[in-house]
């Protein structure tokens, strides 16, 4: 496994990170630079205690339209956590997004669904009925 601080290949198991109600991580350490690290560090599922099957499941859910507070009932998570994740995975876009390959022209199509960002607001007067 490679050290995702400093890239070297030089890495060796030091036992188990523990999780609640669910399988432990391996640990590594680093030869080069002494540092701990498991296999979730350095991306989007560092620091969610979680499984990544159930992360999945979630994401899948709103990508196909499921409500954030639907897909979150669903798995019996708090819907904060639900949009937690997705602005997590917003973030790292970069990384899972390949930039499109020279002089070729990219088609981006979009779905009717949409997440809305920001503060709920009232209806203004104007645009209310009689």
């Amino acid at each position: 496994m490679q050290c995702p601080y400093c890239q070297s290949e030089s890495t060796s198991k030091r036992g188990f990170s523990p999780r609640r109600h669910q399988e432990p991580l391996q640990r590594y350490i680093c030869k080069s630079c002494q540092r701990l690290f498991n296999e979730r560090t350095g991306t989007p599922l560092a620091y969610i205690h979680k499984s990544a099957d159930q992360v999945e499941r979630v994401l899948k859910m709103r990508s196909e339209g499921m409500g954030v507070r639907a897909a979150a009932r669903v798995e019996g998570i708090a819907h904060a956590t639900v949009s937690l994740w997705e602005q997590r995975l917003v973030q790292m876009e970069s990384e899972w997004s390949p930039p499109a390959p020279e002089g070729s022209e990219v088609t981006v199509e979009g779905d009717e669904l949409y997440t809305r960002v920001g503060e709920n607001r009232p209806a203004s007067k104007a645009s209310a009925g009689p």
